[in-house]
């Protein structure tokens, strides 16, 4: 015959597990999963991947010295800088429409903008950031603008985000030649650490400008992209990026990337010329993915899953070093954590029995080793095991049993 209350902790065990798992994934405790998930990456995941993604930081000592917004003369700068090192792909996030200074009042410089146009169209492969938005009226305001459409997707479109206008792009000028990147970049609140690798623009899948780099970078065309929601893209036949159903990757902020200042950029290119030691060398951008953004303090308005402050072009440096080495972390599936919870049930009821000192030593003991497990398979294979679920556990376990040792004349655990 069974004990009285024999089944009830086992239940409250299973319980706190689906719970658990729930919380974990869409409720309260997503931002601990992803804290966790981001830890391992920052601390594990860049030893043995390098990428070559340099990032032209537009920082706060840049801003002192050009100050913004920028016109064309700082942008033609730019590309006379970079150009002569032969970089693959350059990629300028800032949006190069210069008409807001004119109704400022300011003055056009047909000379300046002409180097920048040059300039331009001597980049080899040249995206230029676009930002798509909403209409607040009839979206029959606006003519739908012609641009790079995804072909090959399967899936339901319905839950990637949808844009009814072009909110700024380059002047047609400067984008004739060059491919269009939209930088709609997750704004918080929003999923911590995960990157829009395509957006709807009235229905069209059209690619953001993490996937028009890499595109790029691979050098294959639209046609040679493969998209299904839910589980991947392929970028030609070399690269499969692990994607949601709503078109978004995780990005690896522990993959390594170059950065150096728009400034030291400038000097290198100087230096160089005039046969000096440089303040950078050379490989930094020959060869290279070249991405100029803003990273002064006013940019960053993105938060990693561990809870540092990173601007757009930072997250998208990290996205695009992310793709090129192929270290997409991935979580384990959800089996593992109704595996977990069965297993912890249906040791429950033997734990209970005993002192609660004796269960808490057992606790931490397990909780110790399946921390180290869980560190050496991420830094083996890139696979997270979940963090909140056997803690939670544990801590619900030790809760129980001191709970029992008080209710023991009612229920005999």
């Amino acid at each position: 015959m069974l004990r009285r209350g024999v089944l009830l902790f086992p239940l409250l065990v299973l319980i706190a597990g689906a719970s658990l798992i729930r919380e974990a994934a869409v409720g309260l405790l997503v931002q601990a999963e992803e804290a966790w998930g981001g830890m391992l990456a920052k601390r594990l995941g860049s030893a043995s991947v390098t990428s070559s993604v340099t990032l032209v930081e537009i920082n706060a000592d840049t801003l002192t010295k050009h100050s913004w917004p920028w016109g064309a003369e700082d942008f033609a700068v730019f590309f006379n800088a970079a150009l002569p090192f032969e970089p693959s792909v350059v990629g300028v996030e800032p949006v190069l429409a210069f008409e807001r200074g004119v109704l400022a009042g300011g003055d056009r410089d047909e000379v300046k903008e002409q180097m920048l146009h040059d300039g331009i169209l001597r980049a080899p492969k040249l995206v230029l950031g676009g930002r798509l938005g909403w209409s607040q009226e009839s979206d029959a305001i606006q003519a739908i603008q012609p641009m790079p459409v995804l072909r090959h997707v399967r899936g339901d479109l319905r839950r990637v985000p949808e844009f009814t206008v072009v909110e700024a792009w380059a002047e047609e000028d400067y984008r004739l030649s060059t491919q269009p990147g939209w930088i709609n970049l997750p704004e918080i609140p929003g999923p911590r650490g995960k990157c829009p690798l395509f957006f709807r623009y009235r229905g069209q899948p059209v690619p953001s400008i993490v996937l028009q780099l890499a595109m790029l970078w691979e050098k294959v065309t639209l046609d040679e992209i493969e998209v299904v929601l839910g589980s991947h893209i392929s970028i030609g036949a070399r690269l499969r990026v692990p994607i949601d159903d709503t078109g978004r990757m995780l990005v690896n902020f522990g993959v390594p990337f170059t950065r150096t200042s728009f400034d030291n950029l400038v000097l290198t290119r100087e230096q160089t010329e005039k046969g000096e030691p440089t303040a950078s060398p050379a490989d930094h951008f020959k060869s290279r993915l070249l991405y100029l953004a803003r990273t002064d303090p006013s940019a960053r308005i993105l938060i990693t899953p561990v809870g540092e402050k990173i601007s757009t072009g930072e997250f998208t440096a990290a996205a695009l070093a992310t793709i090129q080495t192929g270290a997409h972390a991935h979580r384990v599936g959800e089996w593992f954590d109704w595996l977990l919870v069965l297993l912890v049930t249906s040791v429950s009821p033997w734990l209970s029995r005993g002192k609660t000192t004796r269960l808490a030593l057992i606790v931490v003991a397990t909780e110790a080793a399946y921390l180290a497990i869980a560190l050496y398979i991420f830094k083996a294979k890139l696979l997270t095991l979940p963090a909140v679920l056997p803690l939670g556990l544990a801590l619900w376990l030790l809760l129980l049993r001191m709970m029992a040792k008080r209710a023991q004349r009612v229920i005999a655990f």
